[in-house]
């Protein structure tokens, strides 16, 4: 069965669970993903199933996505992980878990920790970063800095996006009044530290 095929066989939970603009955005981000598996060499499967399934419990209540994180068993290690930014992804993996009995530990936790919170050997894979990057390339509405980023990913330098995507979602929290989750600030200060990086590097076009 091509890849093709075994991602598509999800569109249909993904309809019934996902708005129209959800799902498409899913899409989006799925194909953002191929593109990246090239570049990356990363596993096209894992790769176009983590892009496609990474959202699929956002559309439901906060409520609900709890529930699914608390019956998965995971720990929520920080207050600001029950925010519904954060724990959308966390509740995803457990969602996916769930209803298609996903036991790749690469791929689940590429999902659950797209949003920064969580932790574990996978935090920072190529296949995390990578669905990170994907998740805000795909897509929708151009932004002010997402050429700048796309150039960047597609460059094959992707410690140099993750820092660039970790300050800016700092920035746009800071604006939301949403708590920043310590993965975030860590993030941060351990890439200024490893990348000699100029003044101009966080100028956006």
């Amino acid at each position: 069965m091509s890849t093709e095929m075994r991602t598509n066989c999800y569109l249909p939970f993904l309809e019934i669970n996902l708005t129209p603009a959800r799902l498409q955005h899913s899409i989006g981000v799925m194909h953002v993903m191929t593109e990246l598996a090239e570049i990356y060499s990363l596993d096209r499967t894992q790769a176009l199933t983590a892009g496609l399934l990474h959202d699929a419990a956002k559309d439901l209540e906060p409520e609900q996505q709890l529930a699914l994180v608390e019956e998965a068993g995971v720990e929520l290690r920080h207050p600001c992980e029950r925010h519904p930014v954060y724990l959308h992804a966390t509740a995803s993996a457990c969602l996916i878990s769930k209803e298609f009995s996903i036991t790749d530990r690469l791929l689940l936790d590429a999902i659950s920790t797209h949003s920064y919170s969580g932790d574990g050997p996978n935090f920072n894979s190529h296949l995390t970063q990578c669905l990170r990057s994907a998740d805000i390339l795909a897509p929708s509405h151009v932004w002010l800095g997402m050429r700048k980023l796309k150039s960047v990913v597609y460059a094959g330098r992707l410690e140099e996006a993750a820092l660039l995507q970790v300050a800016w979602l700092i920035e746009y929290f800071h604006e939301l009044n949403i708590a920043i989750h310590p993965n975030l600030t860590r993030s941060f200060q351990e890439a200024t530290t490893r990348l000699a990086i100029g003044d101009d590097f966080f100028d956006r076009w």
